[in-house]
């Protein structure tokens, strides 16, 4: 597929430790909607009304692939009971953004909004069934799909990206999606509101499809002239799928080359300069 069809798959990867980052911009906006629900949508809202960068999913999927790792951290903090994840730890992580969305942030809302009070709070929604079905369409084919299980062995970035997908899928949905999604969805929800509600803060309910108005409102910003973003309706989900793993595929095979190559040729000079000299040594023996 041509590069321009898919600008936020084909960016440059930063091999960066986000333990070394701190943070450098006030975290201003939560969105704690589950995927699937207008976060890319919203995403590009919140940049365009100046609550940029907006940490999402692809962030650590495309760009910064050693997040998944930190992520891994905050994932065996909460469920698994092993080590420490706090304030320090989420101004690593997310010290450049002004805003996040999407997974594997709304793992940890409780977590997110404990450490940022006063950040306003935004939930995207819809209705509960057609969510389930867009994602059994679309982000949970990513977690099946047999390219990940394999190329996470010897692609540096499946290997970090691929472990914490399963990890999430297992936390949130007790790695059975069909089963328990819609439970799990509307029991999100509920403790978001929950939470809000004890700590006096309000929330913003956008639904799929909304417009600039309340969300511009909530956040006391002027309505901008152009239209609300429309953004992954999820018709091409897996052809980028899939054009994601064939990069990671490409990248993975140009490093074996680099590796490689050299060896067999390094060999190849050997096994070439012995054979020469086995001659000379012949035609010595002969005379």
């Amino acid at each position: 597929m041509p590069q321009q069809f898919y600008p936020d798959i084909h960016v440059l990867v930063k091999d960066e430790d986000p333990h070394l980052r701190t943070r450098t911009v006030p975290m201003k906006v939560l969105v704690l909607g589950f995927p699937r629900t207008g976060t890319s949508s919203m995403q590009a809202a919140l940049e365009q009304l100046g609550f940029g960068p907006c940490y999402h999913m692809r962030t650590c999927i495309n760009e910064y692939p050693r997040d998944n790792a930190m992520w891994m951290e905050a994932f065996r903090a909460k469920y698994d009971g092993i080590g420490r994840f706090g304030r320090k730890e989420w101004d690593q992580l997310l010290g450049n953004y002004s805003s996040v969305c999407d997974l594997p942030a709304i793992a940890f809302s409780r977590e997110l909004m404990a450490a940022y009070p006063s950040a306003k709070i935004i939930l995207t929604n819809r209705d509960v069934h057609s969510w389930h079905k867009s994602c059994s369409q679309s982000i949970l084919q990513a977690r099946r799909y047999w390219v990940h299980e394999v190329l996470q062995y010897f692609d540096w970035v499946t290997a970090l990206v691929h472990p914490l997908r399963k990890k999430y899928w297992q936390c949130l949905f007790a790695d059975d999606f069909e089963a328990n999604g819609e439970a799990a969805m509307r029991a999100h929800y509920a403790e978001v509101r929950h939470l809000a509600q004890q700590q006096g803060r309000e929330v913003l309910e956008m639904e799929l499809n909304s417009a600039w108005e309340p969300l511009c409102t909530f956040l006391d910003k002027q309505v901008p002239a152009t239209p609300y973003p429309r953004m992954n309706d999820g018709s091409n989900w897996e052809l980028k799928m899939r054009e994601r793993a064939r990069l990671r595929v490409k990248a993975a095979v140009s490093k074996f080359m680099l590796i490689a190559l050299p060896v067999v040729l390094a060999c190849y000079g050997v096994w070439s300069t012995r054979g020469r000299l086995g001659k000379q040594s012949s035609v010595i023996t002969q005379r």
